[in-house]
């Protein structure tokens, strides 16, 4: 549910206005209007430092170092130019040590040597080569001919010197490469020393990651409030030959009542009027407990125009339902389940609604290894179980089995939502533009939900089709009307003939396209499964026959097998039920978007 706003105008002396907005801020409920189409330079550079605080906190909080207890009197400014400038010089140490690490791999094969050495010999016009040739093309007799001494091989290659007097050229057919300008030992020496630096830039990361991050996020935020409150101040319009400082923001319904307590007290003078969808105002959603685990889902496409439907609590359910579909393993969804209440109560405020979203959908994908008769990859209906083994016998007598009854399943859960969608954008059209432009839509509801009523009657009562044409010719008939000629009562009925027939074309070919994508519900279940009992097959079969270590073997080969199915699985059964939702969902509910999060004007710190 979106949250009704109100906007509020305030007029507010210019002498005043510094101590009117500390106080908004204190009560923090203001959504401020930008007035100012560009923000300026130093408002520019402060948003830059914000990013680059937020980002030094996430890399120290990837450290995963225990806290302490946090330094006292730790100035977060200094701390956060001091960790900026070891993460740079960390990365600066990494990039040497790669490039030397390279030079290493490269020189390690011709070992250690002299380079004053080769100097000396250099004077006595004695030159060192050094050569590389596959082992194959390497003649034996060389180093009887010439005075060649082979260093080391490496990669099908022999790396070899020739110590050659004066400029006559040997007559060797391998390739020539140039010395190395270091010997290897050198090389080591200093990749210990880099090695040692890289060491110190940790220790002194961690002291900050344990001691300095609350600090340097105390500093992001007195940053970030000083940009709110300078956009506060550019945000306001200057009447009356300066004197009078004009300001608006987003107000929700149910937050309004301490403003106005305050605007009344201090008496300023301000105008209250409800929002209205030209205005644009901002979202605030309100989804009871379990819709609202799912509100991050649809933060990851677009929040709602502000005369739009919230979509969150109609596509959750289903979301839910598709996810076990697709993992659809009773022993998964009692690992997901378990994990999410123990972690629930360990991670931070932030993280607890994953793990209820978790939990949730852990709980869905018990239910569909339940029904699909999946168990770690175990399938129930071959194990002779009591209820499991009596339903393969009832599907046998009926020539099916549960995969074809999930590939049905699957087609109507499809059918549903899409049948349920086209409800929604008949109320989203209601609610948005008047009835008079929903009659399309809604000769659409009636002649889907109205052909598949006559279809079930025929198939459960046993009835021939053809008894029941004159109900197929009025419906076909008032819903063709509906269709055609009033899809648009704002239009004439040329136009609506015209835009009808081609709606007719879309929604046709539309609606087939949108019911086959449904089938990958069916697909990602099937190979959840298949993968899960291939592991099994792998743990027995190469677990061997000696007592105890075959256990082990196996217990290894299920652990990390059935890890990788649960993390794959579980990845195609959040992305692909998504995009059902996204795509196939919201296109038919006639979802359009683009509203902005509501964000008042509050105290961080």
């Amino acid at each position: 549910m979106i949250i009704p706003m109100h906007k509020f105008s305030f007029l507010v002396f210019h002498q005043d206005y510094e101590d009117f907005l500390k106080n908004v801020r204190d009560i923090g409920v203001v959504h401020l209007i930008e007035k100012q189409d560009e923000v300026s330079d130093e408002v520019r550079d402060q948003y830059d430092l914000i990013k680059d605080i937020q980002q030094i906190v996430k890399q120290l909080d990837k450290r995963e170092v225990k806290s302490g207890q946090p330094a006292k009197g730790v100035d977060g400014k200094q701390a956060f130019e001091e960790v900026k400038d070891l993460f740079a010089r960390l990365e600066d140490k990494f990039q040497q040590l790669t490039l030397l690490q390279k030079e290493i791999s490269q020189v390690r094969t011709w070992g250690d040597f002299s380079l004053q050495t080769l100097e000396k010999l250099a004077e006595e016009d004695l030159h060192v080569k050094f050569y590389t040739i596959p082992t194959s093309r390497f003649d034996e007799a060389w180093p009887d001919e010439y005075p060649i001494e082979v260093i080391g091989h490496h990669a099908g290659q022999i790396y070899f010197i020739l110590i050659q007097q004066g400029e006559e050229e040997p007559g060797i057919d391998a390739e020539e490469i140039r010395p190395p300008e270091r010997p290897v030992s050198q090389l080591f020496h200093y990749e210990k020393e880099i090695k040692k630096e890289l060491d110190e830039i940790n220790k002194k990361l961690d002291q900050h990651a344990a001691k300095s991050l609350d600090a340097i996020k105390t500093y992001g935020y007195e940053v970030k409030e000083s940009v709110d409150y300078q956009q506060a101040v550019e945000n306001a319009e200057k009447e009356a030959e300066d004197k009078v400082m004009l300001l608006e923001g987003w107000v929700p319904d149910e937050k309004k009542d301490q403003l106005i307590a305050y605007l009344e007290k201090n008496n300023v003078l301000y105008v209250a009027e409800r929002g209205s969808p030209e205005d644009k105002p901002p979202i605030l959603l309100k989804n009871k407990r379990f819709a609202k685990k799912f509100e991050m889902l649809g933060d990851l496409y677009s929040l709602p125009k502000y005369n739009e439907l919230d979509l969150t609590p109609f596509f959750a359910p289903f979301y839910m339902l598709f996810f076990g579909f697709c993992l659809g393993d009773a022993g998964y969804g009692i690992l997901m389940g378990v994990a999410a209440l123990l972690l629930k109560k360990k991670v931070k405020k932030e993280l607890k609604q994953i793990m209820g979203l978790v939990f949730y959908l852990g709980v869905s994908t018990f239910l569909f290894g339940v029904i699909s008769g999946v168990f770690f990859g175990i399938p129930l209906f071959d194990t002779g179980l009591p209820v499991y083994s009596d339903l393969a016998a009832r599907f046998e007598a009926q020539d099916t089995d549960i995969n074809m009854l999930l590939f049905y399943l699957s087609l109507m859960l499809g059918g549903i939502q899409i049948i349920f969608g086209l409800i929604l954008k008949a109320i989203n059209e209601t609610k948005q533009f008047g009835w008079k432009q929903a009659v399309g839509t809604a000769g659409w509801i009636l002649l889907l939900v109205g052909g598949i009523a006559i279809y079930g009657v025929s198939e459960l009562a046993e009835i021939p089709l053809e008894a029941l044409n004159p109900a197929i010719y009025i419906l076909l008939g008032i819903s063709g009307v509906m269709i055609l000629l009033l899809n648009n009562l704002n239009r004439n009925i040329l136009m609506n003939f015209g835009l009808g027939l081609w709606n007719t074309y879309n929604m046709v070919t539309g609606i087939l396209g949108d019911l086959l994508s449904y089938i990958r519900l069916f697909a990602l279940g099937i190979s959840s499964a298949i993968l899960g009992f291939v592991f099994n097959s792998l743990a027995v079969s190469m677990s061997g026959n000696i007592p105890v270590v075959s256990i082990l073997i196996m217990v290894v080969i299920l652990v990390v097998g059935h890890s990788i199915n649960l993390f794959m699985s579980g990845l195609g059964a959040f992305v692909h039920p998504m995009r059902l939702t996204f795509v196939e969902f919201y296109k038919n509910a006639g979802f359009s978007g683009g509203g902005k999060h509501y964000n008042p004007f509050k105290k961080i710190t």
